[in-house]
Formats: C-alpha cells, structure tokens, sequence
C-alpha cells in the first residue's frame, strides 16, 4: 500500500506523455491496454465502441492455478467500481493529498467492485452494462472526446483517486459517464501458483 502513490503516479505520467505525443485532430478513440493482457476476444475494440459510451471497460479475469492445482479464473482489476457511502465517509476524513486505494483491508471502502461480481458462466449475457465511478486500465476504451476535453490521468490525488480511478473522477466531473461490462472478459495469465 505504501507504494502506491509513487506507482500509480509514474504510470499516470506515462499514460499522459504518451496520450499528448499521439492523439491527434483525427483520433476517435483511445484504447488503452496493459502489457501484460494475454488474451482478448478479437473484436475487443468494436464490441466496446458498439456501445457507444465515452469510457468503457470490459472486465479483467486473471487466470491462475488453484489450490486443487486446476486452472482457474478471478477477478483481477479491482479500480472498476460504483462508489459507496462507507467510501465516502473515509474520503472525508482524509487530507487533501491522500488517497484512497481498492483491495486493501486496513482500508475498507465497500465498493461494489465489478471484478467481483461477474458472471462466468457459458451463458452469460456479455453485453450487460454498469454505471462506474471508477474504472481500471486493464483495458480501456476513451472517446477521444473525452481526453480532448481535459480528462488526463492525474499523477496527484484528485479528489483522493490517482491514475485510472482519478481519470474516471475527472471524466464524470466534465460531464462524461464511465461505463462497465461486468461479464465481457479480457484476461491476465498468472503463472505461478497462488
């Protein structure tokens, strides 16, 4: 947890240095995607911008080896949520410059965490859709509108979120919704036993 803030600002600026250096008069979206996502069905970027949301992100599973040693599959990116009072109350109680993390048990927030909440089944209906106040990076679909008008990834606490989470406060204060799909996947490989 102590490394957080400097972490999550270093890959805030990264994020902004190569946001400013590439989007140009002509971008209509930027997808941002960690290096470290092995897989993604192959129509990603048309099936997030079919939904036309001016932020989106699909949910990421991270793949891994139970305790049964079976192969198995989790949420991972815990920074797509919708807010929560108990989140609130802690955020007030804070000083201007700290900030408020995901996943931490000293710090418990009570976010109803997108992560969490889908559904893996065969069956399950892909293209449903949440509201968020905070989004991860793991895979993120931005109308290029939303950057151009101001939304950046701050590399301080705003409004005590940094990076992604900080993104998605920003976007949402310019006016811009942040969306979720709880039960479209994208995944992360983890191979070592956990």
């Amino acid at each position: 947890m102590e490394n957080q803030r400097a972490r999550r600002s270093a890959m805030s600026r990264a994020r902004n240095s190569l946001l400013f250096t590439t989007i140009g008069p002509g971008t209509a979206w930027v997808l941002w995607l960690d290096a470290d996502v092995v897989e993604t069905p192959a129509s990603l970027i048309q099936d997030l911008a079919a939904h036309d949301k001016p932020v989106i992100v699909p949910n990421c599973l991270q793949r891994y080896t139970n305790d049964e040693g079976k192969p198995d599959v989790r949420g991972y990116d815990l920074n797509s949520w919708q807010d929560s009072p108990e989140a609130a109350a802690i955020a007030k109680k804070m000083g201007p410059d700290d900030i408020l993390l995901e996943g931490y048990g000293e710090m418990a927030t009570y976010r109803k965490l997108m992560a969490k909440i889908a559904d893996t089944s065969e069956g399950r209906d892909q293209k449903t859709i949440m509201p968020l106040d905070g989004v991860g990076g793991t895979a993120l679909l931005v109308k290029a509108e939303v950057h151009r008008d101001g939304a950046m990834f701050p590399p301080f606490a705003f409004y005590h979120l940094m990076e992604t989470e900080g993104f998605a406060k920003m976007a949402r204060r310019l006016g811009w919704g942040c969306w979720g799909l709880p039960n479209y996947f994208v995944s992360l490989n983890l191979r070592w036993k956990m």
